[in-house]
């Protein structure tokens, strides 16, 4: 079931009721016609209700995807990447640092579910301590190879 269902149902429930009103104002005598419109009418009605049902567990499963939030939210990613930065591979600390910094300001600006901050702010700051210790690494690298040419001569 996706969002769009239910913004399709709500489309096709706004038809029929300008069908039955334009068909009841304009005196229509053909009272199938009204009786067919007005059982649509029940029909739909029936089926938005559920559908609004369904998007109501779904709010409720994903911590309110369904509709509150515009984006899904990636502070499992990000504290992932900053994890793996420490322990694996410090190449990644960078990566961890940005999208961590850009999945706060989805949270402060209200895109996605406010749930995942600490793990945000964790993979954030694992990312900016390996990003640190990165440049430090690629400092004394630089100085050990100035160092390593200037004692040749």
């Amino acid at each position: 079931m996706y969002r769009d269902d239910f913004a399709a149902a709500q489309a096709r429930l706004e038809t029929i009721q300008r069908d039955l009103a334009t068909a009841q104002s304009q005196g229509v005598q053909d009272q199938q016609h009204i009786a067919m419109l007005t059982h649509q009418l029940a029909a739909t009605q029936q089926a938005l209700q559920q559908l609004g049902g369904r998007m109501q567990q779904m709010q409720g499963a994903y911590g309110g995807y369904g509709g509150m939030y515009q984006l899904p939210s990636r502070h499992s990613t990000v504290l992932v990447l900053g994890i793996l930065s420490l322990v694996v591979c410090s190449a990644l600390g960078p990566f961890a640092w940005s999208m961590g910094s850009e999945e706060l300001r989805r949270i402060d600006g209200g895109l996605t579910s406010p749930d995942g901050r600490g793990s945000a702010q964790a993979g954030r700051v694992c990312g900016i301590i390996s990003s640190s210790l990165l440049v430090l690494v690629l400092v004394f690298m630089m100085f050990a190879m100035v160092l390593g040419a200037s004692s040749r001569r």
